[in-house]
């Protein structure tokens, strides 16, 4: 049931990846990002306003710090795409599959071999499905510096999640983490870009879907399903999202994979099933 839920978490940010496209190319992202967690902060407010009555001041020190780390993975990734390709983007961003568990240790926390070996199969398929398009990869530079730092802010909070979900009530980690989000994405769009309202349908049908599907319910369910699960697990699933945005990019914008691609998306699924393998009985 974890894994599903996972799946369609990541499905979900693999077909938005062609509205956030789309939706970027005419506002600043960080304008994009601003509208769509204040979106997804105003939706959950209702629904867990009576529960955060109750919830501790730790419980909200917790969802900042979340937020914190969420939002500098978004930062450095938009940040480094002005100096690097798409390519290596999603190459360098999809490294957070292999950081969490060395972070994970580094922090106490255990990683059972088999999932290890998930992480490994995730890694070479995400290589392969990032490495086998058209693009040349080109020199390494500062922008891959940052994605890197991207990298290890995603890890870093699949790891934080992962404890505070089993030291906290889930429910009292999750509006604060959108809030400092949207909060940190207003203060970047009104520092660094011109933030209007006068935007195409198309762009608010972009940031109204993310805001819902891709923030409000996708956390929800993110930080739900890790009460259950492990950081390196959840990184594992996670990495089938470019999968999941190449598979929606040939079916909306005719977008093509290549064989190689089409093998590392099949190695990330087989990552997801060998953890879940169990020891045969004599």
């Amino acid at each position: 049931m974890r894994t599903f839920a996972l799946l369609v978490v990541t499905a979900i940010w693999g077909w938005t990846f062609v509205l956030v496209k789309e939706g970027v190319s005419e506002i600043g992202p960080f304008w994009f990002l601003a509208l769509r967690f204040v979106i997804a902060t105003a939706l959950a407010l209702p629904l867990l306003l009576r529960r955060l009555r109750a919830s501790h001041f730790v419980d909200w020190a917790r969802g900042a710090v979340l937020g914190a780390m969420l939002f500098a993975g978004y930062y450095f990734q938009t940040w480094g795409l002005v100096y690097t390709t798409a390519q290596k983007s999603g190459l360098i961003t999809g490294l957070s599959v292999v950081l969490v568990p060395p972070i994970g240790w580094l922090l106490g926390q255990r990683t059972p071999g088999k999932t290890w070996a998930g992480v490994v199969l995730a890694a070479v398929g995400l290589s392969l499905l990032v490495l086998g398009g058209k693009e040349p990869l080109g020199p390494t530079g500062f922008g891959d510096l940052l994605t890197l730092a991207c990298a290890a802010s995603f890890a870093l909070y699949l790891v934080l999640l992962d404890r505070y979900t089993k030291q906290s009530d889930f429910l009292s980690l999750f509006l604060p983490q959108l809030g400092v989000v949207g909060v940190l994405s207003l203060v970047g769009a009104y520092l660094w870009e011109e933030p209007t309202f006068s935007l195409s349908p198309r762009t608010w049908e972009a940031i109204l879907i993310t805001g819902a599907l891709a923030s409000t319910l996708a956390f929800f369910v993110l930080t739900w399903v890790q009460r259950r699960s492990t950081a390196a697990y959840t990184a594992i699933v996670l990495a089938t999202e470019p999968a999941f945005a190449a598979f929606f990019g040939w079916l909306l914008l005719g977008e093509t994979l290549r064989g190689l691609q089409i093998l590392g998306a099949g190695l990330i699924f087989l990552g997801i099933m060998v953890p879940q393998l169990k020891p045969a009985k004599n």
